[in-house]
């Protein structure tokens, strides 16, 4: 195992355990893999069903681990920039201004666009930083956790990487 693959091995750890629980957005660079139907997760030695919040965070480690390139972020930012209908400099800025990865910036513009009350992507990250919880946000802006689990998913961009000859 190389030193990078142990790091975003790490990270990967990090960041669902900041998504799922901490008090602020985290930035990260990992990676991780997830099927499309969800599969049972052992906590503790019991079989859990996998959350459309547990696959939202697949999502955003997936972005991330896609934007760690040069080339792969210009991909990400493409791909996000046409299906978040948001300009890639603005995409940029908001990024650089709330210190977040790629895949957490997709996922506070996807809940911002998924509300049901009016909320600025801003917005959803004060309401996050301020220690509010997804699935508690998701429930005061009467967002449907599904449906965003499954734009997340949209949202991760095709590998960058040359097919096989």
């Amino acid at each position: 195992m190389t030193r990078r693959t142990r790091i975003q091995s790490i990270s990967a750890a990090a960041l669902v355990g900041f998504l799922l629980a901490g008090p602020c957005l985290a930035q990260s660079g990992s990676t991780t893999t997830s099927g499309t139907v969800p599969a049972p997760v052992t906590t503790g030695g019991v079989a859990t069903q996998v959350t459309p919040l547990m696959r939202i965070q697949r999502s955003v480690a997936k972005i991330n681990a896609q934007a760690s390139t040069p080339e792969g972020e210009a991909e990400v930012v493409k791909q996000l920039s046409s299906r978040l209908k948001v300009s890639p400099d603005t995409l940029e800025a908001n990024r650089v201004k709330w210190g977040l990865g790629w895949g957490e910036t997709a996922m506070v513009y996807t809940f911002a666009k998924s509300s049901k009350k009016p909320i600025t992507p801003d917005g959803v990250v004060e309401m996050r930083r301020s220690g509010t919880e997804w699935d508690v946000i998701a429930k005061d802006l009467g967002i449907n956790i599904q449906a965003v689990a499954k734009k997340m998913n949209k949202n991760v961009p095709p590998s960058t990487k040359p097919a096989a000859k």
